[in-house]
């Protein structure tokens, strides 16, 4: 019985060794999900501002992900970086639309003397600037993608 015992020690303390930067990136995860604050910024951005901006996310992305302990935060920050690309792309193939008044989330997590800062989402559309005019928006980044084609179908016709 005694060397069960001592044998269950031994699998146990390989398979925690074995898993001990599974564990850790687990653990920065949970301090994560717990401390993070997430808040809300209103940014009036241009495709050079979300670009630079979305490059620097990238890289943040990048790092974090590479890293032992910080890995699975690096997929949250890779996640909001995917749903923020949308603006990217939407400004760089609608050249009538220069600039936009949106709300981001932005999480911001402080570990030790690290602080983790990123846009988590696509937020709210409030304004756009379309042919020189501001014009209201108010709704989700989806209804500016749904108004766009309706425009786009009216001038077709």
């Amino acid at each position: 019985m005694k060397k069960i015992s001592i044998l269950l020690g031994v699998v146990i303390l390989i398979g925690v060794l074995a898993n001990i930067t599974h564990i850790m990136a687990l653990t920065k995860l949970y301090s994560f999900n717990q401390h993070k604050k997430v808040t809300t910024e209103t940014r009036v951005i241009t495709f050079e501002d979300i670009f630079e901006t979305l490059h620097q996310q990238r890289g943040l992305a990048q790092e974090l992900r590479h890293s032992k302990t910080y890995s699975l935060i690096g997929e949250e920050v890779q996640k909001g970086l995917d749903d923020a690309s949308d603006y990217e792309m939407f400004l760089r193939k609608h050249p009538q639309i220069n600039t936009i008044k949106v709300e981001l989330p932005i999480v911001t997590y402080k570990d030790g003397d690290r602080t983790i800062e990123y846009i988590s989402g696509k937020g709210k559309v409030l304004e756009v600037l379309e042919d020189g005019q501001w014009k209201e928006f108010n709704g989700t980044w989806d209804d500016l993608w749904k108004d766009l084609i309706e425009k786009l179908n009216e001038n077709k016709d």
